[in-house]
């Protein structure tokens, strides 16, 4: 016999494939892994690459916002100091000539309307006396800051402005030397500089924090205004540092972190979402893959030989329709130990077998059964959602009262509602108003709508829901919340599956985007649909409408 035949022989045996499957089982362990830390892999490696761009980004932009911040400030001492030229080779005005102070005066009162962010503007001679004051200025300089200032300008012929702090939190000192037609020093002239004239255009920046700081770290202001705010913070932002040309002062610019890694976050979520399913359901697949492989060596090991053909027809048959049957016998493997733990777990809660011995497994079960209830509703929302774009949902023509409906959707909401610390606050409906429909379709879209809400309105607050005809005769049912509200950007995601949107601080409540799709699609089963409306602040309401033809009004 060739090894061909003896081949073909071993695999007419009965259960042969379902053997030989079992014995590579180990095998398809190892790939299940192998792709399972792939996935892991390529998105770890996908998340860090997208976190390395939006951090290069943030700092990128932090670098250039400082940048335009310092060449607007030196932009403006520059035009601070050519306008300070204005006294240059003006000797008999300094020297008490006739008309001195009027002249200067007029002189100084130009530079000023030139120049609003200057003030206090002094003049003092080539004999450190006073020559001309504009006004009595609001803080005088000390004694050592005057004759540091005078001297600095009397010993250095430049034409350069000096800064000079004042108190190092009240403001900027600027001088500048005058210099007579030989160059000889002939006196300087001083104005007081305050740091807050740049917040105008420090706002418009759009930056979270600013400071303008002297080289040696010391600030002098800060944007937005903080009490007692000296330094810039480097945790939770991209701070970039830019020095002024020439002189001793340094801008500081932060960016929020948060702000830059918001939609990274998104992703990041999503992506572990993606990757969890994924090997989920490479586990549950292998899983059942070997628990059908066990059956299937168990049957072919209780055949008769003298039924081989038979059994392998029967087997074929058996692999036929279980493969075409694989996403329903999927949902009966995931929903039979979810039913399991939920079971237990409800078993543990209420004590039925005795008191819990620790507080802490009364709270473990309280956590495992509210998870697997979640777990379970989250399967039964796909499966569903699967089967109506199958078309394979059928719905039950029904004559349901709406206040029975409202009943049935209190009960089943109310402990959702009491654990989120939320207020569900119903208006009777008409008692002779009635919908033509399937119960069950009906009680879930507005379960689902009713969910949503709770889980977006936030602790503390109200959803209301109400039921009243249209001038077509069509019926809505409002169910509004009282939350964060949506901008047009998340009400378009909310109406798409696995796009729940963030909302405000409840962005972090745990969401599949499934819930308003499921509920619109059974409500097209209906001839129906559900809108949405929203506007950030002012809380979203959907509204489930139902086409005149499934209202009826009893008489």
């Amino acid at each position: 016999m060739t090894a061909q035949s003896e081949k073909m022989r071993q695999d007419a045996r009965p259960g042969w494939p379902a053997i030989r499957t079992a014995r590579q089982m180990p095998l398809i362990w190892c790939l299940v892994a192998a792709i399972a830390l792939a996935a892991a892999g390529i998105a770890a490696a996908l998340l860090v690459a997208d976190y390395r761009a939006v951090s290069a980004a943030g700092n990128q932009r932090a670098g250039a916002l400082a940048n335009i911040a310092a060449a607007h400030v030196q932009q403006t001492l520059s035009a601070i100091e050519v306008g300070m030229q204005v006294l240059d080779l003006p000797p008999p005005a300094l020297d008490g000539a006739a008309g001195a102070d009027a002249t200067m005066g007029q002189v100084l009162a130009r530079v000023m309307r030139i120049m609003p962010a200057l003030g206090n503007l002094q003049v003092w001679r080539a004999d450190g006396q006073p020559a001309y004051q504009l006004a009595a200025a609001e803080t005088e300089l000390r004694d050592a800051a005057r004759d540091r200032i005078f001297a600095y300008h009397r010993d250095h012929p430049g034409d350069d402005i000096l800064l000079d702090p004042r108190e190092r939190s009240a403001g900027l000192v600027i001088s500048r030397r005058i210099s007579r037609r030989d160059g000889s020093f002939a006196g300087i002239i001083v104005g007081d500089l305050d740091p807050h004239y740049f917040d105008r255009f420090f706002a418009e920046l759009g930056a979270d924090r600013i400071a303008l700081r002297w080289a040696d770290g010391v600030g002098t202001t800060v944007f937005p205004r903080q009490e007692n705010a000296r330094q810039m913070p480097g945790t939770g932002q991209f701070v970039a540092s830019a020095q002024l040309r020439r002189l001793p002062l340094e801008i500081d610019v932060g960016l929020d972190r948060r702000t830059f890694l918001a939609p990274w976050e998104s992703k990041r979520d999503v992506g572990i979402a993606l990757t969890g399913a994924l090997i989920a359901l490479l586990i549950g697949g292998t899983v059942a893959l070997r628990r059908h492989t066990a059956q299937a060596v168990a049957m072919a090991a209780l055949e008769s030989r003298s039924r081989v053909d038979a059994a392998a027809r029967s087997r074929a048959d058996e692999i036929s329709r279980r493969k075409s049957d694989f996403i329903s016998q999927m949902s009966h493997e995931l929903r039979t130990p979810l039913n399991a733990i939920i079971g237990f777990s409800e078993v543990i809660k209420s004590a039925s077998f005795g008191p819990v011995g620790q507080p802490k497994y009364q709270e473990y079960a309280d956590d495992i059964h509210y998870s697997a209830q979640h777990l379970l509703s989250v399967i039964n929302n796909i499966l569903d959602l699967s089967k109506v774009e199958a078309g394979k949902w059928h719905i039950t023509e029904d004559v349901v009262a709406v206040r029975d409906l409202l009943e049935s959707l209190q009960r089943l909401a109310g402990e959702r509602a009491t654990r989120e610390n939320v207020r569900l606050a119903f208006k009777p409906a008409p008692v002779n108003m009635m919908i033509r429909g399937d119960r069950r379709t009906l009680l879930q879209i507005m379960l689902n709508l009713t969910i949503n809400a709770i889980k977006f309105a936030g602790p503390d607050r109200q959803v209301d829901l109400d039921v009243h005809a249209l001038p077509d005769g069509s019926l809505a049912i409002n169910v509004a919340d009282h939350g964060d509200g949506m901008n047009a950007d998340e009400l378009e995601k909310a109406m798409r599956p696995f796009e729940a949107p963030t909302q405000g601080i409840n962005g972090c409540k745990q969401d599949t985007g499934l819930g308003l799709p499921l509920a619109a699609a059974f409500a097209e089963l209906h001839g129906g649909k559900v809108e949405l409306d929203s506007a950030p602040g002012l809380g979203t309401t959907a509204r489930l409408i139902l086409p005149a033809a499934r209202v009826e009004t009893l008489h």
